[in-house]
């Protein structure tokens, strides 16, 4: 029988979907729409309103991408539970019992979830205390107690998930596995430890931030500006150079964050990738300039 044990996938991944791809839209028209306005400041307005929309864009995206990398690994030693860039590991002998939510007279209080059909989150439930959540299926969940804390999961089979619970419980561990627990805060502080990571991440930060000014002082300072086709256009347009450096700024840091979690893969890949992000700044900074010239 699989050790590995997924999640209902399908209703969160399609509500998700669709507000990513609403979000995408009205990003993408405010974008659009604010390269063609002549007026500077309502030109400038919307792009900035565009890359105030990016910030949502990115938490359903990273949703989406928990969604699909969550796992329960039931195994002779140990529940592991992943998802997105967090990691579970319970020692199967300090599990107390697992039990099917639908086995307890009073339902569990979910509360509200901006993010539909996924509950990924750490509540205070009277009766509980602190329980967090790594679940999609309010029918399928299942609750876990491991010493003093809750957890609560929902397997996509129940059936099979509790069968081998119990066939691995009455078979006992074959070596002794410490809890670990890590989170975005932990995975950052060990990223920010690292001397050079901090540094590049650090210079990074501040020349993405420079070129946000930069595109800002084109776009409010000038009337118009020469555009890549050789062409002058509106300078609010000067903006969209903001967006390109923010969203592969984003990208190569969550990309760099994935990479750190790999520990075959060489220190000096990760921070050229995050390199990357001080070179295209340095490169559009350096573009608008000539471009406000």
């Amino acid at each position: 029988m699989a050790n590995e044990h997924f999640l209902p996938r399908q209703k969160s991944l399609a509500y998700n979907g669709v507000l990513g791809i609403v979000t995408l839209v009205a990003t993408l028209f405010l974008f659009i729409s604010g390269s063609m306005i002549q007026n500077n400041i309502l030109a400038t307005v919307m792009i900035v309103l565009g890359l105030l929309l990016v910030l949502p864009l990115l938490l359903i995206a990273y949703r989406i991408f928990t969604v699909l990398t969550t796992v329960y690994n039931l195994d002779r030693d140990y529940l592991e539970i992943t998802w997105g860039l967090r990691r579970e590991l319970l020692p199967m002998g300090e599990l107390d019992w697992i039990h099917p939510v639908s086995d307890f007279e009073t339902p569990l209080p979910l509360g509200f979830t901006l993010l539909r059909g996924s509950y990924y989150t750490e509540k205070e439930i009277s009766g509980l205390g602190k329980t967090l959540f790594v679940a999609t299926a309010p029918e399928k969940m299942v609750l876990v107690k491991h010493e003093q804390r809750y957890l609560v999961i929902s397997p996509e089979n129940i059936e099979s998930f509790m069968e081998r619970y119990e066939q691995l419980s009455q078979m006992g561990s074959l070596q002794n596995v410490q809890a670990e627990s890590e989170n975005l805060k932990m995975l950052w502080q060990r990223v920010w430890a690292d001397p050079w990571a901090r540094r590049i991440l650090t210079a990074g930060a501040i020349s993405l931030f420079l070129l946000v000014l930069t595109s800002l002082v084109v776009s409010l300072t000038k009337q118009q500006i020469v555009w890549v086709s050789m062409e002058y256009v509106p300078a609010a347009r000067a903006m969209l150079m903001a967006m390109i450096g923010l969203f592969f700024a984003l990208i190569n840091t969550f990309t760099g964050l994935l990479l750190y979690l790999q520990d075959r893969v060489a220190a000096f890949l990760r921070n050229l990738l995050w390199g990357a992000t001080i070179l295209l700044s340095l490169i559009l900074i350096f573009a608008l300039v000539f471009m406000a010239i």
